[in-house]
């Protein structure tokens, strides 16, 4: 074997080397979930402020105190990139503790929207979502 064969032969291996080890970090990167906490007070319908996903995973809002313990109440996930799009909805009960979770969501741009019966009576409390950030 020639001295400029070994020398090619070894510069691709380097190349190959650094590109492995690369991707290998790339990849070993996990995904973080975060986690916003609101506040709501509605009567009727009430829309959390729009959220980002970075990867495909689970979203969940869960309901830390609530005014009206046991009254029902629904919590719809809607896609707002692109063409809005009803991912799901959820009923559940505003008390605490309660969560409404949506798996195998893809990465986008999402909003809560939460809603009741419209009787007059208002809804008042603090809730979090959590999802891949």
């Amino acid at each position: 074997m020639t001295r400029s064969l070994m020398k090619r032969r070894l510069a691709r291996a380097a190349v190959t080397a650094c590109c492995a080890a690369g991707l290998a970090i790339t990849q070993a990167v996990p995904a973080h979930a975060k986690t916003v906490q609101v506040r709501f007070d509605y009567a009727h319908l009430w829309q959390t402020p729009e959220f980002k996903t970075t990867a495909k995973g689970s979203i969940t809002f869960k309901v830390l105190t609530c005014n009206r313990t046991g009254q029902k109440m629904t919590v719809l996930l809607r896609r707002t990139s692109g063409i809005n799009h009803d991912i799901g909805t959820r009923t559940i009960k505003c008390s605490a503790k309660q969560t409404a979770s949506f798996r195998n969501v893809a990465a986008g741009t999402y909003e809560f929207e939460l809603g009741k019966l419209d009787d007059g009576r208002h809804f008042q409390g603090l809730a979090s979502y959590t999802f891949t950030g």
